[in-house]
């Protein structure tokens, strides 16, 4: 792997990013100084997966677009509909299996853009542009979100995060006894083939991280759209927010297994198989000229 085409962002505070536009725009890291703990990474990292790229991006926050999880049709696995037509598009779309290209940077903060391509086409006939930017700013990493629908007819998408918290975040910390603060919200619950989901009121709760969730727990309609990471026995935090990402209903609670060394929070503005069951106000349908803009942070903090 080419390191040299990392670009590492940092702000007054020593905190730092790492990203790889020609990896997918992955960010691969986030750390942030701590008093007790020196300077800690919020994010999994193995250089192992990231020389596997893109298989198995079990790292950093990969970017999903332009479909979220998975869609399948009858008799065809990773397959979708749209205008009479069917096209084959793998998990969580090509955004990170694609190179981005750097348009915009300095010291805090860098914009990385993908547009159509033929590749693209091919799975997704529409033309798009899509801007993603990250900017340091108080310890506290932003993600801002552009997406412009480029053609002359309309554009189907879903989008949303993939990050990878490290659990647990230091040494000093214990896997199970880290948990997730969950606000008042809806669980939801598909069945075998992801056609339906039955939603149950959720009170806020705590959740361990040593419930299993391989097989992947979803929410939505939260009261306030914010998840935080909590390791006690480090003493420190992860908040995720996106406030300031509306059409973002949903959150995927996810890890590899109850001893894998990360956990995964992630908002989605849809849940999985949406072109086929096509709910309403779920797959965003851009006109053409429109723009869909989310913002989100993620914060370290001591507690």
């Amino acid at each position: 792997m080419n390191e040299d085409k990392f670009i590492q962002l940092a702000d007054s505070t020593g905190s730092l990013a790492v990203i790889a536009p020609e990896l997918g725009g992955w960010l691969l890291r986030y750390a942030r100084p701590t008093a007790k703990r020196g300077l800690v990474d919020a994010l999994h990292f193995s250089q192992a997966v990231a020389d596997r790229h893109p298989k198995e991006m079990w790292a950093g926050n990969p970017l999903l677009f332009p479909m979220v999880s998975f869609n399948h049709l009858p008799g065809r696995e990773h397959h979708y509909g749209w205008g009479g037509r069917e096209f084959a598009l793998g998990q969580h779309g090509f955004a990170r299996r694609s190179a981005w290209n750097a348009v915009a940077r300095s010291e805090s903060a860098l914009t990385m853009e993908l547009t159509d391509s033929e590749a693209t086409r091919a799975v997704y006939p529409f033309a798009f542009r899509h801007r993603v930017t990250y900017r340091l700013d108080g310890g506290r990493l932003h993600f801002e979100q552009v997406v412009e629908n480029r053609g002359v007819g309309p554009m189907p998408f879903s989008t949303g995060i993939h990050p990878y918290f490290q659990v647990p975040l230091t040494p000093h910390g214990e896997r199970n006894k880290c948990f997730v603060k969950i606000p008042a919200c809806q669980r939801l619950t598909p069945d075998a083939r992801h056609e339906q989901f039955t939603a149950t009121a959720q009170a806020p709760t705590e959740l361990s991280v040593a419930e299993d969730v391989a097989h992947t727990l979803f929410l939505g309609e939260f009261s306030k759209p914010e998840l935080t990471l909590v390791d006690p026995a480090s003493e420190l935090e992860i908040i995720l927010n996106w406030e300031g990402a509306p059409q973002h209903r949903y959150c995927a609670l996810w890890s590899r297994n109850t001893e894998a060394p990360f956990y995964c929070l992630e908002p989605w503005t849809a849940l999985p198989n949406s072109f086929t069951r096509a709910q309403p106000g779920e797959i965003t349908v851009l006109a053409p000229g429109e723009t869909f803009r989310a913002a989100m942070w993620m914060e370290l903090r001591e507690l």
